[in-house]
């Protein structure tokens, strides 16, 4: 999940979401305080991370891709939510070099989502278990790469938001492992 330092290529998808996933984006943007700048775009698509924000030169707004593992209707809106929200925040706080390395998400980003996504270890949670098998963590580039044979890789039915709230027996399992991939990038 980083800023696209070049717009993805692809033809976008219809949204096969159970909720309007445009206007959820328009209600975060009012909410983060993003109105001034032009509004963003959503396209669903098979890229090549799990989700971008690409934000051109001379650009207030920004175009967020999702990969089209997220184009189901059994995806939660708080997933979807969590991950526009993270997208948006980039339009807030940049990328910046940190001991000559440029760093996508610095501290004060991870601080800021913190406050702004009080459920993202759920929603992390949810996508581990939903995409683990397509997923493929890339700590030195912080983002999350899709496999290439990820249709193959998806599981069905994604499990229900309430089954991963309910079963504090797996989140506790995998509490670890998430805090460490959230961490990485």
């Amino acid at each position: 999940m980083v800023l696209a330092r070049k717009e993805p290529a692809g033809y976008p998808e219809l949204s096969f979401l159970e909720f309007d996933v445009l206007e959820l984006l328009a209600d975060i943007q009012v909410e983060m305080g993003l109105t001034s700048a032009e509004p963003a775009t959503l396209s669903l698509q098979s890229i090549e991370t799990l989700a971008c924000i690409y934000h051109g030169p001379g650009k207030a707004g920004g175009n967020i891709y999702l990969h089209s593992l997220f184009n189901r209707s059994d995806v939660p809106q708080p997933v979807i939510e969590h991950v526009l929200r993270h997208e948006l925040l980039h339009l807030k706080i940049p990328a910046r070099v940190i001991d000559g390395k440029r760093i996508d998400h610095p501290p004060e980003f991870w601080e800021a989502e913190a406050k702004l996504v009080p459920w993202k270890s759920a929603s992390w949670a949810w996508m581990y278990t939903a995409f683990w098998d397509a997923l493929k963590v890339d700590r030195d580039n912080e983002c999350i790469w899709i496999k290439k044979n990820w249709k193959r890789l998806q599981r069905h039915p994604y499990p229900s938001w309430q089954a991963i709230l309910d079963d504090t027996k797996l989140f506790e399992e995998k509490e670890e492992e998430i805090k460490g991939l959230m961490q990485g990038i």
